[in-house]
């Protein structure tokens, strides 16, 4: 196996916000986040992709499309988070008094 090969391999985390998935190295994120981002996105993040490429080498292009998806993410799971906190404020509110 060749160097770059074996670098594929190499799990790392999930790059979704407070995902702990572990993902190949030449992946973005685990399946299941890839599938939520708007094919648009995904789209970009595919036209601009070169195998092997690093933050050091990757085109601009790339590296736009990659913040797109990332503050896509981000948007999304902050919305998530703040849905979730009013949930656990309205499940508080509810509790029974006895």
């Amino acid at each position: 196996m060749t160097r770059s090969a074996a670098a594929d391999v190499t799990p790392r985390t999930c790059a979704w916000p407070r995902c702990q998935v572990a993902v190949r190295a030449d992946r973005l994120m685990c399946v299941p986040d890839w599938r939520r981002v708007p094919k648009p996105l995904r789209d970009a993040i595919w036209e601009h992709y070169r195998h092997g490429q690093t933050a050091l080498t990757c085109t601009p292009e790339y590296r736009e499309a990659l913040r797109a998806v990332m503050t896509w993410a981000r948007e999304r799971q902050a919305e998530a988070d703040a849905q979730a906190a009013r949930a656990a404020e309205l499940a508080a509110l509810q509790e029974p008094l006895w």
